[in-house]
């Protein structure tokens, strides 16, 4: 039997009619699939350059406000400080000056020390694996003590100046020489995996020093009385004054400020101080979560995830896929039905 495309179909349908709905509909649903995913063949690009977009972006001023105010010992060359039960842990400088001691945090009195040799010049000091590290200024040497005892019990190497040093609960040691760059180590402490430029409104600085790590990564830059916290894409996000401390409280022969300390993390209370300081010196400042792009961070984000908004855009394209690739099915078999000649009763189909 000849097929005629003019030809009426089955139940009066005209065959032309439907071939042209089934060229249409698939196309429709190209271009909806086609906007669906496009956000995701982007994400990887575009998303991407604008975290890279150096737009001045707006650095936060937070006044701080002292809340305790400790002894100090004026005496020490204060290279960095640390907290670790309820006692500072502090690390001073100069050639055959340098030291790590135990503080009271009470008291500001000296409960424990251990001296350097005369030949190491010690710099930043952390808390890391139940153990205290203190860098040394161009030695290339790290020094790793009992935490209770302060006995050496280990040391290792690295390239360049130690200045500062902090760990990161999520991600290990980081460390500044002095630079625009802080490293991070590896967990072995052999390497470095990972350097990220600092940047306020997009201009490079450098010089950054005491470290401190947490819910934020907190520095200050040599010769510099504020404070800065800093996101981890290495943009500066908001900053601290700190210079009425020494206009308040210190004297003349206070030297710059150098010791930042967080008390009982993810806690907003700091504990600061400086070369040859007279006190330590225990200040609030409400650091806002803020994102990598010193955004404000809503509490319905994922945290420590930068892949959040893809991971999103991707179930729901996943979905909307599912979805209209049913329909096609569907529409195909019903399509198909619809354009079939049906069988005459009684007799066999030609």
């Amino acid at each position: 039997m000849e097929h005629r495309s003019d030809a009426p179909g089955p139940k009066g349908r005209i065959p032309s009619a439907s071939n042209s709905q089934s060229r249409i509909l698939p196309l429709l649903i190209a271009t909806i699939l086609l906007s669906s995913v496009s956000p995701l063949l982007s994400y990887a690009g575009g998303e991407g350059a604008a975290q890279e977009s150096e737009s001045a972006w707006e650095v936060k001023v937070i006044e701080p406000v002292v809340v305790s105010i400790v002894p100090h010992d004026p005496t020490a060359f204060t290279q960095g400080l640390e907290i670790h039960d309820g006692k500072f842990y502090e690390s001073t400088g100069l050639y055959g000056e340098s030291s790590v001691r135990i503080v009271n945090m009470t008291t500001g009195e000296v409960e424990l020390q251990r001296d350097l040799p005369d030949q190491f010049f010690g710099e930043g000091l952390t808390i890391w694996n139940d153990s205290v590290i203190q860098l040394t200024w161009r030695e290339e040497i790290g020094f790793i003590y009992d935490i209770d005892t302060l006995e050496p019990i280990g040391n290792f190497s690295y390239d360049g100046e130690g200045w500062g040093i902090c760990e990161s609960p999520f991600e290990g040691l980081w460390i500044s020489d002095g630079s625009s760059e802080l490293y991070r180590l590896s967990d072995d402490l052999s390497t470095v995996e990972e350097e990220v430029e600092i940047r306020m409104n997009g201009q490079v600085l450098d010089n950054w020093n005491e470290l401190e790590c947490g819910s934020h990564l907190i520095a200050n830059r040599w010769y510099d009385d504020s404070i800065y916290s800093i996101s981890s894409t290495g943009r500066v996000c908001q900053m601290a004054d700190l210079s009425f401390l020494r206009e308040q409280y210190e004297t003349e022969e206070s030297g710059v400020l150098n010791g930042i300390a967080r008390d009982d993390y993810p806690s907003d209370t700091l504990w600061v101080t400086g070369k040859n300081w007279s006190n330590y010196y225990g200040i609030r400042i409400e650091f806002e979560m803020l994102d990598e792009n010193c955004e404000r961070f809503e509490p319905s984000q994922a945290v420590n995830s930068p892949y959040a908004d893809f991971y999103s855009t991707l179930s729901a394209s996943s979905i909307l896929i599912i979805v209209l690739s049913t329909a096609v099915a569907y529409y195909s078999i019903v399509s198909k039905r619809q354009t079939e000649k049906p069988p005459r009763l009684g007799s066999e189909e030609e």
